[in-house]
């Protein structure tokens, strides 16, 4: 019994870590935070930008060469945000913690000013799985979006 009561509770706290936004809800965000056409990139590239850093995970963090990648973007902390990285420049003014909530604007704050400096080719993923491809896929079936 025991055994199946902290079962239950890791399983608990796994999903309270971790949450997956719907492929349409990501368009649905995006497109009201201002993403669709932002530097001339559709709506298409962020979805898809998105997907493939963290299939839409908003809490995710991940280890990288230099710092952490946080949040749907997996945006670096030792370039754009603020964990106690050394030498960290914090580019977007904010913690790292702020790139982890589920209403993705700190998010797309920060990924607007990182696309205004370096364009979407700052993501490695959207250079090998976005770029030059058709971004329709993304949006079909989300609405009202073509």
């Amino acid at each position: 019994m025991r055994v199946a009561i902290v079962v239950l509770c890791l399983m608990w706290l796994g999903s309270c870590e971790s949450r997956r936004l719907g492929r349409c809800d990501v368009v649905r965000i995006f497109k009201t935070q201002g993403l669709d056409g932002f530097e001339g990139f559709s709506l298409g590239n962020y979805v898809c930008t998105a997907y493939w850093e963290s299939r839409f995970k908003t809490h995710r963090v991940r280890t990288a060469d230099t710092g952490k990648d946080y949040g749907i973007f997996q945006i670096n902390s030792f370039k754009w945000c603020d964990d106690g990285t050394p030498g960290g420049k914090n580019k977007c003014n904010i913690p790292c913690s702020d790139l982890l909530q589920d209403d993705l604007k700190a998010s797309v704050a920060c990924a607007k000013i990182i696309v205004k400096a370096e364009g979407l080719k700052a993501w490695d993923t959207w250079d090998s799985y976005c770029n030059g491809r058709k971004m329709s896929r993304w949006l079909r079936g989300c609405g009202d979006h073509k």
